[in-house]
Order: C-alpha cells, then sequence, then structure tokens
C-alpha cells in the first residue's frame, strides 16, 4: 500500500484493529498528518524510526497508534514505554495514549516528579501497560525496583533534543540498562544535533529516517515577520503590535528571567491579560496558569524556552520573539508553537542592532520567508483600541441595561459627562487588567545575554526579504 492510497483514505486504511479506530474516530481524527502518513505504516511493520518534526504536526498520535496495536491488553505489565523531557509533556502525551487505547484496554500511567510517587507506583501495580514518564523520575523508580522493564518492546524518546538539552543524557543512558535489548525504538526530535546522532548510534538498530521538519522547519500557513526596535523600546514596540493584531492567544518569548518580569508588568499596566510563568512552578499551580490560558481569561503568556518546555498549546495565533535566541534551532522551537497542523499562525521577532547577527545566521539557516514590518502608528493604535473598547461596551450593553437610561440621558446633558464616562471606561478596564505573577527560581533561570547598547541602525524599508547582512 502506497502512501497516496493511504492519504486518499482515512486510518482505516493502516489495517488498524477496529477498537482502535473507534477509540480514534471518537478523537475525531479523521485524515492522517503528514507525519503519521509517513511514520505509522514503518512503526506497525517494527522499524526503529529516527523522526525529524516538529511539534504540533501529529506526531503523538504517530506513535501512539502502533503503540496501542502492539499492546496486549490481557499482559498486566508494562510493555511500552515513552521518555518526554518535562512534566507537562509526559501528562499531554500520558492522556492521548489513553484516549487512543480507550476502547482496546490499555492502561497508561504517567510518571513524573512533583507529584506523589507513591500514588504512580499504584498505577504501576495496578497494571500499566505503558509508561510515560520524564527521565528522572522513571530513573528513580527503576533504582527502587518499583519499575519494571522486561516486559517493554516498543520505547519512543520523545522530544530527544530537549531531553539533552535539559542535561537528561546521563540518565537516558542509565535507563537503557533496563531496557531489553531486542525492542523497537523509535526516536521523535524537531532537531537532529551532534548529541542526537550519538543516541541514534547507540540505542537504534538500522533506523529508518522520516525527515519533515528539516524541509518544512516552519509550517507554510505561519507568516515569519520582523520589525526593527533598539533595545529600549522594544516594550513598547511589543505592545503596539499586541494592539494591533488583536491575538487570540500568544507566547511571548524572552531569553532571560529579568526581561519576562519586565515584559510581563508592562503589559499588564497597559491592561492587557497577561501571566508569567517559571520553571520552577508546582505542577498545580503551573496547570492553573495554563487552564487560565487556555480558557483565555490570560491571552498572553510571557516566558523563557526553560519555562515553556513541555507547554502545547493548539490554536496559539501568535508567538512574539521579543529577544532573538542564540541559536536557530531555539528559533523553530519557538516558532513552532503557532501554526499547527494546518492552522495559521504568526511569527513576530523584535531585532536590535545587537541582535542581527544571530537573526541573520537563523535567516540564512532555514531559509525563512521574513517580512518586514512597520512599527504600528499611534493613529493605528487608537483606530484599533477604539473598536475593541466600543465592541466590549456593545456586549456589556446588550445585557438588561433600562433602568440606566434615566443616567445616561443626564450624563448626556451634563457639561462634564465625557469626563465622567471617560472615568468610567478607565475604571472598566482597570478592573479586567490584571497580571500573574510568579517567581523564577534563579537555579532555572537561563544565563544572561550581554546586555544590548546603542542606538538602532536606521532602517531601510524592505518587504519580502531577508534582513539586512551584517558586515
Amino acid at each position: 500500500m502506497t502512501t497516496t492510497e493511504i492519504d486518499t483514505k482515512t486510518f482505516r486504511a493502516f489495517g488498524l484493529d477496529e477498537t482502535t479506530l473507534r477509540s480514534i474516530g471518537a478523537m475525531h481524527y479523521e485524515h492522517p498528518t503528514d507525519v503519521q502518513l509517513e511514520a505509522i505504516p514503518l512503526a506497525l511493520a517494527g522499524k526503529d524510526l529516527v523522526v525529524q518534526s516538529r511539534t504540533g504536526t501529529g506526531k503523538t498520535a504517530a506513535f501512539g497508534i502502533p503503540i496501542v496495536e502492539k499492546i496486549d491488553a490481557e499482559g498486566a505489565f508494562v510493555q511500552a514505554m515513552v521518555l518526554t523531557p518535562t512534566r507537562e509533556l509526559t501528562a499531554q502525551v500520558c492522556e492521548e495514549l489513553g484516549r487512543i487505547g480507550h476502547d482496546k484496554g490499555v492502561k497508561a500511567e504517567a510518571i513524573y516528579g512533583g507529584e506523589s510517587i507513591e500514588k504512580q507506583i499504584d498505577g504501576i501495580r495496578a497494571g500499566a501497560q505503558v509508561i510515560v514518564g520524564t527521565p528522572g523520575r522513571v530513573l528513580d523508580l527503576l533504582r527502587r525496583g518499583e519499575l519494571k522493564l522486561g516486559g517493554v518492546r516498543f520505547l519512543v524518546l520523545d522530544e530527544a533534543d530537549k531531553m539533552l538539552d535539559m542535561g537528561f543524557a546521563q540518565e537516558m543512558s542509565d535507563i537503557m540498562h533496563f531496557v531489553p535489548g531486542e525492542r523497537q525504538t523509535c526516536l521523535f526530535s524537531a532537531t537532529i544535533p551532534l548529541g542526537i546522532r550519538g543516541i541514534i548510534h547507540n540505542y537504534l538498530n538500522e533506523p529508518s529516517w522520516i525527515s519533515l521538519s528539516e524541509d518544512f522547519a516552519y509550517v507554510k500557513e505561519v507568516r515569519h515577520t520582523y520589525i526593527m526596535a533598539p533595545a529600549a523600546q522594544k516594550e513598547d514596540v511589543l505592545y503596539k503590535v499586541i494592539e494591533l493584531d488583536q491575538p487570540t492567544a500568544s507566547m511571548i518569548f524572552c531569553n532571560t528571567r529579568n526581561e519576562v518580569r519586565s515584559v510581563s508588568t508592562f503589559l499588564a499596566r497597559q491592561g492587557l491579560p497577561v501571566a508569567m510563568i517559571s520553571s520552577d512552578l508546582t505542577q498545580k499551580k503551573r496547570e492553573q496558569v495554563m487552564s487560565r490560558f487556555r480558557a483565555g481569561t490570560i491571552r498572553h503568556l510571557v516566558a523563557t524556552d526553560v519555562a515553556a518546555r513541555g507547554i502545547d498549546i493548539d490554536d496559539l495565533s501568535h508567538v512574539f520573539i521579543y529577544s532573538t535566541p542564540d541559536s536557530p534551532e531555539d528559533y523553530i522551537h519557538r516558532a513552532g508553537r503557532t501554526g499547527r497542523i494546518g492552522r495559521s499562525g504568526n511569527v513576530v521577532s523584535l531585532v536590535s542592532a545587537n541582535d542581527l547577527v544571530n537573526f541573520n545566521r537563523q535567516a540564512n539557516r532555514y531559509e525563512l520567508e521574513l517580512i518586514e514590518r512597520e512599527v504600528p502608528t499611534a493613529e493605528e493604535i487608537t483606530k484599533r483600541r477604539t473598536e475593541r473598547l466600543l465592541s466590549r461596551l456593545e456586549e456589556v450593553a446588550l445585557e438588561n441595561t433600562g433602568e440606566l437610561t434615566p443616567l445616561v440621558d443626564a450624563l448626556w446633558e451634563h457639561p462634564k459627562g465625557k469626563l465622567i464616562v471617560a472615568a468610567l471606561v478607565k475604571k472598566r478596564l482597570d478592573e479586567t487588567s490584571k497580571v500573574e505573577v510568579v517567581d523564577e527560581d534563579e537555579s532555572d533561570a537561563p544565563k544572561e545575554n550581554v546586555s544590548e547598547r546603542g542606538p538602532g541602525q536606521q532602517r531601510r524599508r524592505r518587504r519580502g526579504r531577508r534582513p539586512r547582512q551584517v558586515s
């Protein structure tokens, strides 16, 4: 069966069990994504895989469906394991595997730090067949003898590059001593740096390679733009762009903890529903912030790369790169948060003179189609702000406000009526503008970058071109 034949049909073309198909149908999965088209047939055939594909392309189902297909639902022992870099990603992957395996009766258990280890041990003892976990907690349970992997036949290393970035190389190596040599191993990674190639050489057996993110490092629907802005003006420029674009939800990436705090505080003072998040949050607090973000109570999330690891939002309309990252791979990880599975998205970079070297490097590395934007004017911002406010007031007006008509008539005739209305509107805006202040532990904060200095270079108007090269 060819890829073309599969592409014109549904998941049934893979020859899946009816129980799996029912579960997939309940999840409203209709047509396989590119990574699923490529990976599922090879994984079902027992091949080791190296899949280079960014987050948000449907990769969890790409390995989750084969896992469920290969599980003996009658066997009350661990048969498959997925290693992930963060507790949030662990919870997300475990939930999706549970849904895919629901009708077949597959039990998946999430193993990560920050939660009761006794509860996780109970889940293992209850007959979990799939373990999804972070390397540290998995290794802890292995050494305690509470987790036994002798029956594992399917191993997945998810977001392997992030696991290396977070310093889990030794833990991953130690875990491999507990896993049978006769197994199928699939590695998923957005980038393939030298360290990942070492893992592939050591742990995989003649793997088949599927490379999607190298040629499609960014989804074609994503619009990559940049604005030249002096470092001292970035906060103001960011606010103006947010006011003009009105993102449904956005993530704002900074390089340092101090930048995160400064940006989130500044935006909150402008009346935007914003939160900052850190890597040292308890799982409960992190879930509360993310729940509010997904619900739309918070529309803008400010974070460093460290704090944002594991966050997966499907309908993120904008990614703002406040500080240019040091490596092109980091840009791809940030940009990959938007434009998920065919959706449109926007990536807006704020670039100062001192950012140009790194920004040019990432543009050249991935041949990004970058468009330069102008800083929104005061007139544009005022017009958009007025439209937004009128829309919000109109919603309030649709409520039963008939009893206020005499007061409105009096205000209309009052010599200072406009000032009074302005004060009422300001009070309304102040009540809706709040910020979640979350401290980031010093040990988890990235190293400070060399501070930017000096005025930005005079900007030439360019559209549809790459940013200027540094001489």
